[in-house]
């Protein structure tokens, strides 16, 4: 007689499907991309836990803007934090602190009383209506700008500032011709 032999079944092992893929298998590199990013993730979470809460805050509530929400993706997607990167975020922190919103909300209304008087006085001058609406133009820019940013830059403050005293030569004039 001869021995029989056991029949070798070989089974296949069973393949993880990825729903995002219509349920194709996924291969082992996806696999072991995907664990090794979501060590990173775990990694920058527990490294950065302090900036990770305070970007997660300013996203839910909405007071991020695009760069804000760029540097929170970075740190959940895993990416490496660089310095550069920390030192960003860390800006992006202090600058959304009560006292800096003060800070700046005090800058704003004080740069918006000076965007008026230059309006005000620029009405008064009575140029003619293309100089007029070119001046228009320009302190809308930079009204748009006040209430975006909440500053301006200093040749900015310049060219306002120089406005104004050309605003308030052609006042004097047109009131002596008056006065005559």
């Amino acid at each position: 007689m001869r021995a029989i032999k056991p029949k070798i079944v070989i089974k296949k092992a069973i393949p993880i499907l990825n729903p995002l893929l219509n349920n194709k298998p996924v291969s082992k590199e996806v696999l072991e991309s995907t664990k090794i990013n979501q060590e990173k993730v775990a990694y920058n979470k527990k490294t950065y836990n302090k900036e990770y809460k305070e970007l997660k805050f300013l996203v839910e509530t909405k007071k991020a803007d695009r760069f804000t929400i760029k540097m929170y993706v970075a740190m959940i997607s895993g990416r490496v934090i660089t310095p550069r990167m920390l030192s960003a975020i860390h800006k992006i922190i202090k600058r959304n602190t009560p006292e800096e919103a003060e800070k700046k909300r005090l800058e704003t209304e004080r740069l918006y009383f000076k965007v008026n008087l230059v309006k005000e006085a620029l009405y008064k001058c009575n140029y003619d209506e293309y100089y007029e609406s070119r001046s228009e133009d320009f302190l809308g820019s930079i009204t748009e700008q006040v209430r975006d940013k909440g500053n301006l830059s200093p040749k900015q403050k310049l060219a306002l500032n120089k406005m104004y005293k050309r605003f308030l030569k052609r006042i004097e004039k047109v009131l002596t011709r008056i006065s005559n």
